[in-house]
């Protein structure tokens, strides 16, 4: 074969090549991230341009959006700036991307490390809502004496009984309870400074709503609640 023959076989062939798909994490992901202070589980929004990668964190503290990330093959790097009782504490999330899933290590500032989870929210929320009524992610408001309290509940419901977690700024706890008809109960115990906390509460499911919450807290009496399905 001619030198000419043989280059224009190997462009022919280079050009037959398949190409690889990119890894993609445009989108919504829930992200569970096990710190010293806890598990708590937040909502991450990617916006991915080649390898970089831009977003915004939303944490109970409001959105907080990170510019300088980069995805490299299936590794995935980003990082973000929390205010603690007025200082700035330097986030940085490193980790591997696997389709729908993320696994990876959190460095917080010079605190120390935890590990961390992703997956993305659509996948997520689509499997929780068809395994039932009251299944999937929830937007909670506890209203307390000393102001609103917000949580984020992920439930999954299994002929009527009820199980998952509610998380918020204090951490994540598994809860249990059950549903019959509209009537939806969750019980809990909270782990606190002065020590377990058991918390009841029941409600009404009104489409994508819990409505006419009441939730018993042992020690503290009767308060109101309410919540709102995350939809994706």
């Amino acid at each position: 074969m001619t030198r000419t023959g043989f280059t224009v076989l190997a462009l022919l062939l280079l050009a037959a090549t398949p190409a690889f798909a990119q890894t993609n994490v445009d989108g919504d992901w829930d992200v569970t991230i096990n710190s010293p202070q806890g598990a708590n589980t937040v909502k991450v929004s990617f916006k991915q341009d080649g390898d970089k990668v831009s977003g915004v964190f939303k944490s109970r503290m409001g959105e907080l959006p990170f510019q300088d990330g980069s995805l490299t093959g299936n590794d995935l790097t980003f990082g973000f700036t929390i205010p603690v009782q007025g200082m700035s504490l330097d986030i940085t999330m490193t980790g591997t991307v696997a389709g729908a899933s993320m696994t990876g290590k959190a460095k917080f500032g010079d605190f120390g490390e935890g590990d961390w989870t992703a997956k993305r929210a659509d996948a997520t929320s689509a499997a929780a809502i068809s395994m039932g009524g009251a299944s999937g992610r929830w937007d909670v408001m506890l209203k307390t004496p000393g102001g609103d309290f917000p949580a984020t509940a992920t439930l999954n419901e299994t002929s009527g009984a009820l199980s998952g977690t509610l998380g918020s700024q204090m951490g994540e706890v598994p809860v249990t309870g059950s549903v019959d008809g509209k009537a939806v109960k969750i019980s809990m115990v909270a782990q606190t400074p002065q020590g377990d906390l058991t918390v009841v509460m029941t409600g009404e499911l009104d489409g994508d709503s819990i409505v006419n919450g009441k939730a018993e807290i042992a020690g503290m009496g009767q308060m109101e609640w309410s919540a709102k399905r995350i939809k994706q």
